[in-house]
């Protein structure tokens, strides 16, 4: 980045700013819980006990954290947001694009999101970071200035959330600098050359999806993708930076049917999958009879892996 690098401001930091109230002060709104049985009847505590909990970026805020207080928190970070990368000489339409992205997505819990993106995230991948660069995609702009925003987003939101709550553990501190990292070789390449590469990966990944939705079928195939994300996420930083590197022709490794195929194996135990008929029967039978046990079907529901081990084990058996 040269001529809007995300420089701190105000002596090393983004402007200073007040949420409205700030959210290290919020306090549950009803009576604290010791005087709960003088001051609550019964249906009164039970409402209290089960009202939904409010989530910022993924995290729980505290009990009786209102929709208002969020609100006015929102609105705190958005102008902030607005004036800094405004500063920054960031173009308008992806500053409004952005402020619009969290407020749509800040307050909603971690989901499944599937990658259409080509960014680099700097380690941010979960299913905040993977939204957000997904819904870059669409904006206006050159891949290389989207990039750039991005990098600057991540670490001004690592920036405000130390400012929002002192305890909550920082962002890694990006970017990363070795030599050899992917982010590393892309800035010593031309415009014209950068293009080129990220053209040939947007043409990769699609060409990638589409043999994995011919493979896997068009309403399983998101899903494995998925769990092969959740999977490559999952492995320490040495592991993961292996895999950060370019293949044959510039394609980057993440965009290869090969590594996602890998992952999905790796994460759904691809290498003891029942190779004769009565093996495989045998194990969909014992998955069949977890789903059908009340005391172990929450533990199917919740494991993707089983769930996608057991797909593959009927795509077999046919």
């Amino acid at each position: 980045m040269a001529d809007n690098d995300l420089v701190p401001l105000d002596g090393g930091d983004i402007q200073p700013f007040s949420p409205s109230p700030p959210l290290q002060e919020l306090q549950p709104l009803a009576p604290s819980p010791d005087t709960w049985g003088n001051n609550l009847t019964n249906p009164e505590r039970d409402q209290y006990q089960y009202q939904p909990s409010v989530t910022l970026f993924g995290a729980d805020l505290p009990p009786g954290t209102t929709k208002h207080q969020v609100d006015a928190i929102l609105g705190d970070l958005a102008r902030v947001f607005q004036s800094d990368f405004q500063t920054l000489g960031y173009p308008q339409k992806l500053i409004s694009a952005a402020t619009y992205f969290i407020r749509e997505n800040a307050t909603k819990k971690p989901h499944p999101v599937t990658q259409k993106h080509n960014f680099d995230l700097h380690g941010q991948d979960d299913w905040l970071g993977t939204a957000f660069a997904n819904h870059l995609v669409g904006c206006p702009g050159t891949n290389r200035e989207k990039q750039q925003f991005l990098t600057a987003c991540i670490q001004w939101l690592a920036k405000a959330n130390a400012k929002l709550n002192p305890q909550q553990v920082a962002v890694s501190q990006m970017p990363r600098t070795a030599s050899n990292s992917t982010e590393a070789i892309l800035n010593s390449l031309s415009d014209a050359d950068y293009n080129a590469v990220v053209k040939i990966n947007e043409q990769a990944l699609a060409r990638t999806m589409q043999v994995l939705q011919q493979r896997w079928g068009e309403y399983t195939y998101q899903q494995n993708i998925q769990i092969a994300q959740d999977y490559l996420n999952s492995l320490p930083a040495i592991e993961q930076r292996h895999f950060d590197q370019f293949s044959t022709g510039w394609i980057h490794m993440r965009n290869t049917v090969e590594l996602i195929l890998a992952m999905f194996d790796s994460a759904t135990g691809g290498h003891n999958i029942p190779q004769d008929g009565a093996g495989i029967a045998r194990e969909i039978a014992q998955i069949e009879a977890l789903m059908r046990t009340p005391a172990t079907r929450r533990a199917y529901l919740n494991d993707p892996q089983l769930q996608a081990r057991y797909r593959t084990l009927l795509d077999l058996k046919r």
